[in-house]
């Protein structure tokens, strides 16, 4: 959790500067929906789909003592993938027309043909990404398997510094083209951080490819069902702001810029839970522990229950203060703060779905059931598809698309623990529904206390607060003075913060959630998931 908070806060550098020198322009556009393909990429290989098909197989060779036969699994992979990735890279280059107008078909209806060849461009130059992605992917899951996660923590913060090199160093003499250089510095970094590591642990290279060799054999088949099944929730929040918001005037960096605040604690808890109850689960599956497996489970939704749910009621009461506070400067000005403030508020009901994702589709991998996971995807991003092309038609516009995210979203999580219920048993989803409750009463109380501090000093700092409404705000190149400053906002929100952390401890204490406990003795350094009861 440590190394992701590092890396989000990298990101959030990364995202600021590029807001700052560049603001919401018709290129700026044109780069984000070219880099929601390779960090579409990025996220299915590096945060889940690789390393979820890699962990159950090497983790039976890790618990045999069987090393060397590990290593061996990921050299023939890693020979494996550079000679696909070849191929793959050279057809991204010569077919980016094609994949600009699916990735973003707005551009043309609205016949932005600046904003397209610029996004082809960028496509074509930051295609090659995937080379490291995939191999960096691969020594994520390896590492994991060893128990150890440090390195392939930084990683995710080197792949940010990269980034903010580009844009920093590089896009003064190439523009945004720097940019897109600065995502393969960044991605080339990620492999270099994780070999010392690796070679720790006994990683050897060799140009091995024995593709007859029963654990790669495993992996591979694995992989494609494993990767259908965690690609949907990367597309609701990666190529669905690039599809639908191609469809408006700045829509593309409005929603990006607003699910950027979705995933930085979605990344903090669902993902890091998620990460970090993975080889458990799957060393417990291997070694048939199902009641230890239902206590890991158990507790790692605790834990994002207790986390999410707070989360997302403080985006919706913080959104235009947070947003504010995060991006405006520069060339990002007043009118695209609020539009993003906007769109922030109907993303925010889908966070604790997305984290429950986390882990429900990791439960299901452990336990070697890769068919599920996209078969349910399949059906929740149809809901989000078709709610989305209602919606963004309402005076909701590019907020129908985040709200049609969060319900479908919503949908699926609970479509899959039902469904995993099934596949074990009884798992104390009656445990996890009172966790639920109090997270949400708390969480209330917290909202109240946080409006009301928020609306107290908002009008005393001279920060006017907009009132929720579903009618979206346009996208301008208004960059109006905000009264009283930054350093305004950024008093209000932080005493909301404090406020907020302090109302919701105090109502989880006067509710006896044990979660609370559970939680201080993790801080205390204690294990959150060998202490928790099932």
């Amino acid at each position: 959790m440590a190394g992701t908070i590092l890396s989000r806060l990298f990101g959030y550098v990364r995202e600021k500067i590029i807001a700052y020198r560049f603001g919401n322009t018709p290129s700026t556009n044109a780069y984000l929906a070219a880099f929601s393909v390779p960090d579409l990429l990025y996220l299915l290989l590096a945060g889940g789909a690789l390393s979820a098909a890699l962990i159950p197989v090497l983790s039976r060779y890790v618990v045999g003592g069987e090393t060397k036969r590990a290593w061996r699994v990921v050299n023939i992979l890693a020979n494996l993938l550079v000679a696909l990735i070849a191929i793959g890279v050279g057809l991204i280059i010569i077919f980016a027309p094609v994949l600009v107008r699916l990735v973003a078909p707005g551009f043309l209806l609205r016949h932005d043909q600046q904003s397209f060849k610029e996004c082809v461009l960028y496509t074509r130059v930051m295609a090659s990404m995937v080379f490291f992605t995939a191999l960096s992917a691969l020594a994520t899951g390896a590492l994991q398997c060893f128990g150890h996660f440090t390195a392939p923590a930084a990683a995710w913060s080197v792949y940010n510094i990269g980034i903010i090199f580009g844009a920093v160093a590089l896009a003064g003499a190439l523009g945004i083209l720097g940019l897109c250089v600065g995502v393969l510095i960044g991605a080339a970094g990620m492999v270099m951080v994780q070999i010392p590591a690796m070679r720790r642990f006994g990683f050897r290279g060799s140009r091995t490819m024995d593709l007859s060799d029963e654990g790669a054999r495993a992996v591979i088949s694995n992989f494609a069902p494993i990767a259908a099944g965690l690609i949907f929730t990367q597309l609701s929040l990666l190529w669905f702001p690039s599809f639908f918001g191609s469809f408006f005037p700045g829509g593309v960096m409005t929603l990006r810029y607003a699910n950027r605040l979705i995933i930085l604690p979605l990344g903090m808890f669902g993902i890091a839970i998620s990460t970090a109850a993975f080889p458990a689960l799957a060393q417990q599956a291997v070694r048939g522990e199902s009641t230890e497996f239902k206590k890991t489970f158990n507790a790692s939704m605790r834990a994002v229950v207790l986390l999410t749910v707070p989360c997302a009621v403080g985006l919706v009461v913080l959104r235009e203060p947070l947003t504010r506070l995060l991006w405006q400067g520069g060339k990002f000005g007043d009118a695209a703060v609020r539009a993003a403030a906007f769109a922030l508020a109907f993303y925010a009901p889908g966070l604790l779905a997305l984290g429950v994702l986390q882990i429900v589709n990791r439960a299901f991998y452990s336990l070697k059931d890769v068919i599920t996971p996209p078969v349910v995807g399949v059906g929740y991003v149809a809901v989000n598809a078709v709610l989305a092309f209602a919606l963004m038609r309402t005076p909701l516009t590019y907020g129908g698309v985040a709200l049609a995210t969060s319900t479908g979203t919503i949908l699926g999580s609970v479509v899959l623990l039902g469904l995993l219920r099934r596949k074990l048993g009884p798992m104390d989803l009656s445990g996890l529904a009172i966790c639920f409750g109090k997270a949400c009463l708390a969480s209330a109380a917290m909202g109240w206390a946080c409006w009301e501090v928020s609306r107290w000093l908002g009008q005393r700092f001279g920060v006017v607060l907009s009132p929720l409404s579903f009618k979206a705000p346009a996208v301008t190149a208004e960059a109006a003075a905000l009264a009283g400053g930054l350093s305004a906002v950024a008093a209000q929100v932080f005493c909301c913060l404090a406020v907020s952390v302090v109302t919701y401890a105090l109502a989880l204490k006067l509710l006896r959630a044990p979660e609370l406990d559970r939680a201080w003795q993790a801080i205390r350094g204690q294990s959150l998931l060998r202490k928790a009861s099932p």
